[in-house]
């Protein structure tokens, strides 16, 4: 009865907590909390301190509780150490009365979007989260950024998609006013803008986008309860290790998941090992001690294949002794070893790839939990100073050597970006665009994506006019379509390879100008329509083009139209590769069509064995192309 008529005044915007218990709770924030923490005033002024716990103190008896604990919780935010905080989120918060919405969100690189949502919210369902009670969202997330200790933007982008649905977290911070539901405003990806007025509810139940069970989904977000997991691929010689927490699992200790994958390692050939740690925020970093100490004493054998890659991957929530054990894969390989294999371009051997880390290279750390003595919302403290290994530059967060991101057209069609690079074994990314006029792939509208000299692509920028001419490294491209915000366009396909400058001009005076990358290919699948799953320009055996209700059938040919395949062989055909989710496939045919300059046919077989919504994408010299949506019967 405690906890309901709590979470009812919550709501209500009562005052339910005594003045006593507040103190207590302020007190062990206040006092315990610099007294038990390792270094609490490493770079924060004490005195600011104390006077923004008295500024709590003077208000005690007139804060709402919502209010009331969300100061506390910036309070403790002042530290700058993000082991060291109050959580709002999870079940004690809950039973203190914190509500949460029932939506599930994900900061994917072009914003909030919501990838779960209960009826009567599934409108919501692949639509971007642009506002909170009329608050734009960067604005509520700066909002957020007080509550959440962090030295980079990743973890306050990790932390807020989760504190974005907490409504009294809003209500205590006033982005929005004390009511029984909440108006939250989103834009399609066609551009609709609406608004849903949105009450606390269970998570329980919650519909997803995209469906887990209508078809392929990307490793990385399968078995998310289980603190590690394997796959191995026997198509692309491929072992993959999931990491997502550093801690031992019941039944199966992380000791005897060792042995399992390194006898996968020994007994089967592997050209590419991965080490997944996207969303690990950590735990015990001696936890794999294991399995790297079962892959260092195998050093040598592993050398001996010199097509071996090993790849690391990392993402805004890899935290704390997630990223620490990211950081141990960069070890050098002692010169002893290295001397064994000249011909081994070692530097090359391991390589990190997706986003920088949530947590730094370095910082305190080795975590004790605490529960305010009062309204039983839980935090923890760093006991001590973990320094960084020496191989790694020292910074707010460790950098990965190939930055992959991932977007929202991504997420929604199934497409893991960073596991179609490792498969392309790419070796850098080319560098993006800048620039007022901004030139990317025509098909897929990717700023990550090189130009291929022959392909088309679309320059965006805020033109004073249609333009009617765009330079490519001072050579004229054939414009296809234009309008005063997007030119659609060829690449000239005498431009030189590298750095272009790109020039948008109107009547022979130049609107806009930016700085694009040319290489020799660079593959983007058309796309028929701007939907979260991706439809892409791909017909089937029968001529129809494909969608949902027109699926092609396991075995039969679909013919893929692209961009950018770059140079073509003495038959006429462009080398390409094509993979269904991380599947490869047979090509029939592989065609620039030359009555058509700038587009690209590729004929492939459907693998057998799938069914449903399946990821299709294709690589070309070493650089992966978006991925499409192809629905497979």
């Amino acid at each position: 009865m405690k906890t309901l008529l709590l979470a009812l005044s919550l709501v209500a915007g009562a005052v339910c907590a005594s003045a006593t218990g507040r103190q207590d709770d302020l007190d062990f924030v206040a006092n315990r909390v610099p007294q038990l923490h390792a270094n609490f005033f490493f770079q924060l002024d004490p005195a600011v301190y104390r006077q923004a716990a008295a500024n709590i103190a003077a208000n005690l008896g007139t804060l709402t509780d919502a209010e009331f604990y969300v100061q506390l919780t910036a309070l403790i935010a002042m530290a700058g150490d993000p082991h060291t905080a109050i959580y709002l989120n999870g079940s004690a918060a809950a039973a203190a009365g914190f509500q949460q919405f029932p939506l599930v969100l994900r900061w994917l690189d072009d914003g909030v979007f919501v990838t779960g949502a209960a009826a009567p919210y599934t409108r919501a369902l692949g639509a971007q989260l642009v506002a909170v009670g009329g608050m734009p969202i960067d604005q509520v997330v700066g909002q957020l950024a007080t509550l959440i200790p962090h030295v980079n933007d990743q973890w306050v982008q990790y932390m807020a998609q989760h504190y974005l649905l907490g409504q009294q977290i809003l209500q205590g911070l006033h982005v929005v006013p004390v009511a029984a539901t909440t108006p939250l405003t989103f834009r399609t990806l066609a551009g609709e803008v609406f608004t849903l007025d949105v009450s606390p509810g269970s998570n329980s139940s919650l519909s997803s986008l995209p469906d887990p069970a209508a078809g392929i989904y990307p490793d990385y977000l399968q078995n998310t309860s289980q603190n590690y997991w394997y796959t191995y691929s026997a198509a692309n010689r491929l072992l993959y290790f999931k990491y997502n927490s550093c801690g031992d699992m019941p039944g199966n200790p992380f000791a005897n998941f060792a042995n399992q994958v390194l006898a996968i390692l020994d007994a089967n050939p592997v050209d590419t090992f991965v080490f997944d740690l996207r969303g690990n925020t950590g735990g015990n970093s001696a936890i794999w001690n294991p399995l790297i100490n079962g892959l260092t004493a195998r050093i040598p054998t592993l050398l001996s294949n010199p097509g071996l890659r090993v790849y690391g991957v990392i993402d805004k929530g890899t935290f704390s002794s997630g990223s620490l054990d990211a950081m141990l894969l960069k070890q050098p390989i002692p010169s002893s070893v290295a001397a064994a294999f000249p011909g081994i371009d070692l530097s090359k051997l391991v390589q990190v790839l997706g986003e920088p880390t949530g947590g730094a290279t370095q910082g305190y750390g080795n975590v004790t939990g605490f529960t305010l003595p009062s309204s039983g919302l839980v935090g923890q403290y760093s006991t001590e100073f973990i320094t960084g290994p020496s191989y790694v530059p020292t910074g707010p967060a460790f950098q990965p050597d190939i930055a992959i991101g991932l977007r929202s057209t991504d997420f929604f069609a199934r497409h893991d970006p960073v596991m179609a690079a490792i498969l392309a074994r790419t070796d850098a990314a080319p560098p993006p665009p800048s620039g007022s006029a901004i030139a990317v792939n025509g098909a897929s509208f990717r700023a990550d994506e090189g130009l291929a000299p022959g392909s088309f692509a679309s320059v965006f920028g805020s033109y004073s006019q249609v333009p009617d001419q765009v330079l490519v490294a001072g050579i004229p491209g054939q414009i296809v379509a234009a309008t005063a915000s997007q030119v659609n366009f060829l690449v000239p396909a005498r431009a030189p390879l590298g750095p272009a400058a790109v020039s948008v001009r109107a009547n022979g005076s130049e609107l806009a100008s930016g700085q694009a990358t040319l290489t020799s290919s660079g593959p983007g699948i058309f796309v028929l329509r701007p939907d979260p799953s991706q439809p892409g320009a791909v017909e089937n055996q029968d001529a129809s083009v494909n969608t949902s209700s027109s699926p092609a059938a396991a075995g039969s040919i679909v013919e893929i139209y692209a961009t950018g395949n770059g140079p073509v062989d003495a038959s006429g055909n462009a080398p390409v590769s094509v993979f269904f989710g991380d599947l490869p496939a047979a090509v029939l045919a592989s065609l620039p069509l030359t009555q058509y300059p700038g587009l690209w046919q590729i004929n492939v077989r459907v693998p057998a064995g799938i069914t449903g919504e399946v990821p299709l994408f294709v690589v070309a010299q070493n650089l992966a192309s978006n991925a499409v949506t192809l629905s497979v019967r």
